[in-house]
């Protein structure tokens, strides 16, 4: 296995989504939650598609926006 090949296995395993949405059949690598195919993405649009999820997670736990004085983005104490 390539070097390339075994790091998007590993990424398409632990990117965060859970087993249900993962579809790997045939030496497929897909998520159906992320809609990522991690076997023929290009690096750029999976990065993308976890940029995108990530801000409309943030937007939807902080509608009205971030308030950094909120405890949660306090640096350690």
């Amino acid at each position: 296995m390539s070097d390339e090949l075994l790091l998007r296995q590993l990424l398409w395993l632990k990117h965060g989504c859970s087993f249900p949405s993962l579809y790997g059949d045939d030496g497929e690598m897909q998520c159906n939650s992320c809609m990522i195919d991690f076997k023929r993405d290009s690096a750029d649009r999976i990065l993308k598609r976890f940029e995108k999820i990530g801000r409309k997670k943030l937007k939807e736990e902080f509608p009205n926006g971030i308030n950094f004085k909120d405890p949660r983005f306090r640096e350690g104490d």
